[in-house]
Parts: structure tokens; sequence; C-alpha cells
């Protein structure tokens, strides 16, 4: 299996970081693109059809990405969350009151802290 080193604890399957990015596109995107992520908006195309070029079909799969950990999650679903909300975060996408208590709840207030879209509400999705 291929490996990719991206800045968590340890290196990040390929297939796991192909699976967040096409979670994020069915979660956030407008009018077929996930207009905040920088190279969709500099080629001006969906992450489904970067993801297509690799042949890469996650359909089988999907992870919860506000579940909790339990002894069923493997490590792979563990980075795809991981991987899905740090670019939620970087990218400064809207999040949910069920997400903001799941990343408040699993990185610590100092990262938090560095994201303003976590400072306040106003930003959370439907309140």
């Amino acid at each position: 299996m291929n490996y990719l080193n991206i800045g968590l604890d340890s290196p990040v399957s390929v297939f796991d970081i192909c699976q967040a990015h096409a979670q994020l596109e069915w979660d956030y995107n407008v009018g077929g693109i996930v207009r905040e992520r920088p190279s969709n908006a500099r080629r001006n195309e969906s992450t489904g059809c970067q993801l297509s070029r690799l042949a890469y079909d996650g359909r089988a799969r999907w992870v919860e990405i506000c579940a909790a950990h339990d002894e069923v999650s493997d490590s792979g679903d563990e980075d795809v969350r991981d991987i899905y909300l740090m670019n939620v975060l970087k990218w400064g996408l809207p999040i949910n009151a069920e997400m903001m208590t799941f990343i408040k709840h699993r990185y610590a207030p100092d990262f938090i802290a560095q994201y303003p879209q976590c400072a306040g509400a106003s930003h959370l999705q439907g309140q």
C-alpha cells in the first residue's frame, strides 16, 4: 500500500486521502465544485475530476466524520476524519453545531484557536 506523510502522526494511505476529499466534495460542493479548495479554483474543475484521473472509486466506502472512535473503526477511518476536518478548518468551510462539538472534543484548544470560524457561532450552519 502507498502511504504519504502529510503532517499527521504517521504516514497516511493515499486511499484515505482520496476518500476524505471525495467526501468533502460531496458535502461542500457548490455547482459541482468545492470553490474554497485552492486546486479546484486554480483548475476550475472538481475534486471528482481529479480523483477520476487517479482511477479512485470510493463508492464502496463511507466514513461518518463525526462518529466517535470505537473498536470497529480502523486507523484509516480516523485518518479520513482528520484530513476532512483539517481541510474544513483550513479552507474556512461552514461548520454545523454537531461538527463543531466534535472538533472541540477531538482537538486541543490551542490548535482550534488558530481558526476564526471556531471562535464564535456566527459561522455555524443552521444557526
